[in-house]
């Protein structure tokens, strides 16, 4: 738990009731005005910055980080979360982390998967400290069922960044429908409604985004689900590309961990650029940023329904009104690419 600076900015010096200069009584107020956040990712490298800029979300409170097994691996995804929570302060007692020990459909190609690794290997979390107080925060239990715990026994609704596959949503309003009304709003990266997607796989049309085609099933059940959905598809996200001149901005202000981490592990998607002619983008840490600044974000309503057909499987379809699988979402459309950027330099800085 952190204090809101003067400047808008997370104040990392002041954690914890035990440096609280408010009376209790005012403190436990204060706490239950806060919108609760809880992030479920998938371990990529921007991944981990979108649970970082979900700790920067105005008046509120990161409670908890579960970690499902897509574009990356549980374990060190699990420890490089957490490690990064408690460099940043958080206490044992203020949230967990947790993986989800639900299965994939369509895996992402091994390949891409290995970043958790590299960035649990960062040395600017890797300090003696910072690795014994992130133990404390990783549960052992499973993921899906710790949200639905917390669910269960928060007397607030929760906004849920979902950063990867949506199957653990689907877990909880396929097993736990109860629940659903104490979701507040999901907060999804995910989909291509007017452009192409980025699923290249043999019988596969192309039209799918990999986080939905992972669980096609879960996708089109979340879509058919009560909860409210802001949906952040590739239309939105193919307007930050992590660029060289990005990267090396972090530079101007390396004596910042966050800048240090941010700069290193971002610059390791940049080759790609040369390598595979593609870009690697700011999918996950846009849809967090969001929840800070939505000012920098154009939105519309669009009526969306999940295809599970084999050769278009996970595909976002627009539809209209009648028809009877069509959810009404809150799409991102576009995107002011530089106030994204100098937001996130403001927020690691």
């Amino acid at each position: 738990f952190f204090f809101q600076a003067e400047d808008g900015i997370r104040d990392t010096s002041v954690t914890g009731v035990q440096t609280c200069a408010l009376p209790i009584l005012q403190f436990l107020y204060f706490i239950a005005g806060m919108k609760k956040i809880w992030v479920d990712h998938d371990g990529g490298v921007d991944d981990f910055m979108a649970m970082i800029i979900a700790a920067f979300v105005p008046d509120s409170q990161l409670v908890g980080v579960t970690i499902i097994d897509g574009d990356s691996f549980v374990e060190p995804a699990m420890e490089c979360s957490a490690k990064l929570l408690a460099r940043m302060g958080y206490k044992e007692g203020d949230l967990t982390v947790s993986g989800v020990s639900l299965p994939p459909v369509n895996q992402f190609p091994h390949s891409w998967r290995g970043h958790a690794y590299n960035c649990n290997d960062m040395p600017c979390i890797n300090q003696p400290e910072t690795v014994a107080e992130a133990k404390k925060l990783i549960s052992a239990e499973k993921g899906e069922e710790v949200l639905a715990a917390y669910l269960r026994t928060s007397p607030d609704p929760v906004t849920i960044v979902v950063t990867g596959p949506l199957s653990t949503i689907a877990y909880i309003a396929n097993n736990y429908p109860d629940l659903v009304p104490k979701i507040e709003s999901i907060v999804v990266m995910g989909g291509a409604v007017d452009v192409k997607g980025n699923v290249a796989v043999d019988g596969h049309d192309g039209s799918a985004e990999w986080n939905l085609y992972w669980d096609p099933k879960s996708a089109a059940d979340v879509f058919k689900s009560a909860v409210p959905i802001i949906l952040f598809p590739l239309d939105a996200t193919n307007s930050v590309p992590i660029t060289h001149e990005f990267v090396k901005r972090f530079g101007e202000q390396h004596d910042s961990f966050l800048s240090q981490y941010a700069g290193s592990t971002w610059a390791l998607t940049t080759a790609q650029i040369h390598i595979r002619g593609t870009y690697y983008y700011a999918w996950d840490a846009l849809t967090a940023a969001y929840l800070v600044d939505a000012s920098m974000c154009t939105f519309e309503d669009r009526y969306i329904k999940i295809d599970t057909s084999a050769a278009s499987q996970g595909r976002t379809v627009p539809t209209t009104v009648d028809d009877p699988d069509a959810k009404l979402v809150k799409v991102c459309t576009a995107v002011d690419a530089e106030q994204f950027y100098q937001l996130v330099l403001k927020l690691c800085k």
